[in-house]
Parts: C-alpha cells; structure tokens; sequence
C-alpha cells in the first residue's frame, strides 16, 4: 500500500447530513438510501470495536475478500493473531442492505447512541438508523470433515447463501490479478485454518452445510457460487457441477425450491454447460467484469491474456442456448475504467460507455450486473481513488432505465433484494421502480 493512502476522500465542501442532502438533490430521482448507500460503497466505514461487538452477533464477513487481516492498516488496535469478527453488512432504515468494508480514512462509522439504538454516521452527524441481522447457529457448526460450516457458505441473509468454490486464482501466479481484486491477498491467512477452512469447496461439504442451513431456517431462498479462476475452464467447471450436483440431491430431498446460480468461467462447449444446468443451476454469469476491450490488458490481465474477450462473449452466448433468458448475466466492476492510465477522462465519456454495454447486453438477451468498485487492501488497486459518488449513481440510474425500457427486468429471476449488500442493482429494482415480487418484498428474516 503507498503511504500516505488517499483513497475515497469526498472533493466536496459540505459534510454530514448536509452532504448527503446536496447529493440527493442532484438525484432527485433516487431514493436517499440508495444515495447514502453508493456513497457508504465508494467511502468505506472506519473499523471500531463496535463492528467486532456486532460481528458477534450477525452473519460473519468470513474468510471471503476477507477485511480482518491482521496486516490491514485500517483495522487499529488489534491483536496480532486476534480473529476479528466482521458483520458482512448492515441495513439501512428502509431495508436497503449496505456492505461493510473498511477505510480508516472513510467519514463513516456506525455508532450506538444511549438509547441502545445503531445508527450511521458520516462526519460525525447521525445520517440513519441502521440494524444487523441476528446470526444463525448453523454458522459455527462443522461439517463431518471437521470444517467450519461458515468457511463453506457465508450468510447474505437468513435465506441467501454465498460460497466461493475456489479461494484462490491462478492469474495470480504470473501477476495478471484484475487490478480490483484481494482474494489472493487472503491465502496465507486462510491456510492458517487448517482443517476448519479449505482452500477449495468440496462437493460433500457444500452439501451438509446447506442441509444444515435449510434445517434451521426453513426455507434458503438463494445458494450463490463464486470464486476465482483456473486457466483450464474445463476443469474449472467441473469443480462447479460437482458441487451443485451434491447440493441439488439436497434439494431435492427436502422439496425446497432454492435457486442456485453461479458465477464462473464458463467453456463455451455446449455439453459442458448442460452438464452444469443437469447439475442443478438455475442461473450462470461468466463475469466479464470489465466492458471496453481496449480496457482489459489493463484492469483485468489474466482474463485478457489466458481467456480473452471474444471467448467470454462466447460463452455468454451458448450459456444462452442452455439457461434461457433472463437466466444468464454478467457482473461488472463499475469505476477501475475511470482510473485506468487508458481509460475515460470524464465521467459522462464512461457513463456512455456503460449504457452501450448495458444495451448490447440486453439486445441479446443477457443480463448486465453491477458490482461498485471498492478499494480492497491487498488489491493492486488499493491505492486508487474511485470515481465520484454521482457517477456510481448515474451508471446505476442508466443500468435501471435500459433494464426496465427493454422489458429485462420481466424475465429476468429476482434475487431477493438483501442479498446485494455490494451493488444497488436490486435497491433500483425496488425503491426506484417499485417491484413487489416475493424477492423485492422479503426481507429475508
């Protein structure tokens, strides 16, 4: 990390209340929690030793872009060796959910007033109340291999599940990480687990702890598969099938209709991908992560040079013709175009970039998805500061116009919306465009 890190400093006179009141008079068309929410995504929240307090008792930020590092500078006054627990986010007033990353430069922090009550504050001055969610026990379980459950799958919500299949990437070897990403940072860390941790899913662990979880709560809504990459595709997804297949024997034994999708480099081999919808898919998304093709040597290297473009169109493509509509999409990381040696020098240069790829996705029937760009200690971007919080908020209000214009959002599956702690694609979807489908509606408790 260079010294002297000014990552996510606000250009703007105004602070607190005042700030993000000027904010949402300049989108007046957005509702103030989204405001708040691009603005807490962009900025960060300062770690104190009420996170820790709260990590106790909600869903832990586990051993996945892991923020509790002992070497992460803006974690202050911590033990070395002290396992810090981490709530993986917090809802705002209205429900919106918001994730919880660091910045010990960031004008957030949660606070507990007298009254018991949590609230959010920015420079000091109250901006909204806020919760967590109370933890399940499932979470600190272990499997019959001897590992932590919550080292399988984290908690998005109550009935959201998050896995990552492989914790590690091999782009990583030859330097090529996506300039965005700190997942290998976390490797040395993780292994320090031993057994309770893993640095690969294994198919019978996926399965028990979803078993578990289905047991307390009743009812999963939505398992999610991520993780990093292998330059063998094929194998890669083969790892995937395995995995979904355990988990959809599950399923399908105790009659819960969970959705299961996954983000993965998919082969564009047709037999491949069916294999992956017969394994219990519902929905897949080969991330391409970054849009302009001249962009991809600089922010995500070891996709252009082991992968490349053309081949992740591809295979967005023949994901297609297996998925159906609506059930195929691809996440992109909005911001690192904006700090690029070759990328856009104005904003409104890359907003415009945005819409043209949210149409040609849409035109063809994909579904385009958006992660904000976060500034991740031990990313090779960590350093960088992000573009303004009005242009995160205008790529989204573009991505929710060419969404409901075209009429994707009607064929597109609703995730239930708390489960997009990181993006505020769901957030547009329901206070924006109000949408009052089971995955809008639920809170998820």
């Amino acid at each position: 990390m260079t010294k002297g890190k000014m990552v996510n400093q606000s250009t703007g006179v105004k602070k607190g209340s005042a700030f993000i009141e000027e904010l949402c008079k300049r989108f007046p068309d957005i509702p103030r929690s989204i405001v708040i929410k691009s603005d807490v995504l962009r900025n960060g929240t300062r770690f104190t030793p009420l996170i820790h307090e709260l990590g106790k008792q909600s869903f832990p930020h586990f051993l996945l872009w892991n923020p509790d590092h002992v070497w992460n500078p803006d974690i202050q006054g911590i033990t070395k060796g002290e396992l810090i627990t981490v709530p993986w986010k917090f809802d705002l007033s209205d429900d919106t959910p918001v994730v919880i990353r660091f910045d010990r430069n960031s004008p957030y922090e949660l606070v507990r007033h007298d009254d018991g009550h949590l609230f959010l504050h920015r420079d000091g001055e109250a901006i909204d109340e806020i919760s967590v969610e109370p933890a399940t026990e499932w979470l600190y379980k272990t499997t019959s291999s001897g590992t932590l459950m919550t080292s399988v799958f984290m908690s998005w919500t109550r009935q959201g599940l998050l896995a990552c299949a492989l914790r590690y990437c091999e782009y990583t070897k030859t330097g090529d990480t996506c300039v965005y990403c700190c997942l290998d940072s976390t490797v040395d860390e993780f292994k320090d687990f031993g057994p309770m941790a893993s640095m690969s899913l294994s198919p019978k662990d996926a399965a028990e702890t979803y078993r578990a979880a289905q047991e307390e709560v009743g009812f999963i809504k939505e398992a999610s598969m991520t993780g990093g990459s292998l330059l063998d595709t094929a194998k890669e997804m083969e790892r995937y099938i395995a995995i979904f297949g355990a988990m959809d024997k599950v399923r399908k034994e105790m009659g819960k209709p969970t959705w299961f999708s996954g983000c993965l480099t998919a082969r564009p081999d047709l037999p491949l991908i069916r294999e992956l919808k017969k394994a219990g898919m519902d929905s897949i998304a080969p991330n391409m992560d970054c849009w302009e093709d001249f962009l991809w040597p600089e922010i995500v290297p070891g996709k252009h040079k082991f992968v490349g473009r053309d081949y992740w169109i591809d295979s967005l493509q023949k994901c297609l013709e297996v998925f159906g509509k609506g059930n195929v999409g691809s996440v992109f990381v909005v911001g690192p175009e904006m700090s690029a040696a070759s990328g856009f020098t104005k904003e409104e240069d890359g907003i415009a970039s945005w819409r043209s790829c949210f149409e040609w996705l849409i035109e063809r029937d994909i579904v385009p998805v958006t992660s904000q760009w976060q500034t991740e200690v031990g990313s090779p971007w960590s350093d960088r500061v992000p573009p303004s919080t009005d242009y995160f908020l205008s790529v989204g209000r573009e991505l929710n116009r060419c969404m409901e214009e075209s009429g994707m959002r009607k064929n597109q599956h609703h995730h239930p919306y708390k489960n997009s702690a990181w993006s505020t694609d769901a957030d547009f979807r329901r206070l924006v465009t109000g949408c009052r489908c089971d995955g809008c509606l639920s809170s998820g408790q």
